[in-house]
């Protein structure tokens, strides 16, 4: 099984919210940093306790898991283009619906339109700065 898991820079709470509505779903439960078990060798900065440690939610049957990561743990944000997440359909209102939905506060890099392998096509980079590609299909 593949599954996707988003990092984010203090913004899994905002993110776990704006992905609830896209794509009309619930989270299956959040844990903050203030959650985990308390270790006198590495206490948790008072500044991490309200963070997202660890977040789950289905998207169109894929297991998502979403986090923060704060200062101190080490990781980049570089913004790029080679992941993109892909929601795949036949359903036209659905597609219209969820690439309005990403584009809100985003950037739309290719409008939605017909294509030559799609009814409809297009990719956008959320608020968030995840890549999406919108995708629906006809029958063959």
């Amino acid at each position: 099984m593949l599954q996707v898991y988003l990092n984010f820079k203090n913004q899994t709470a905002e993110a776990i919210a704006f992905y609830e509505t896209v794509f009309d779903v619930k989270n299956d439960g959040i844990m903050t940093f203030a959650d985990a078990p308390e270790d006198p060798a590495h206490p948790t900065p008072e500044e991490w306790k309200h963070l997202v440690m660890n977040a789950s939610m289905t998207i169109e049957g894929v297991p998502v898991m979403l986090s923060d990561v704060p200062d101190g743990m080490g990781l980049t944000f570089i913004e790029g283009n080679n992941v993109s997440l892909v929601v795949s359909t036949q359903d036209e209102e659905k597609i219209d619906r969820i690439f309005a939905r990403l584009s809100e506060g985003g950037k739309i890099t290719m409008p939605l339109g017909e294509t030559f392998w799609a009814k409809k096509y297009g990719m956008v980079v959320d608020k968030f700065g995840i890549n999406w590609m919108l995708n629906c299909y006809t029958e063959a």
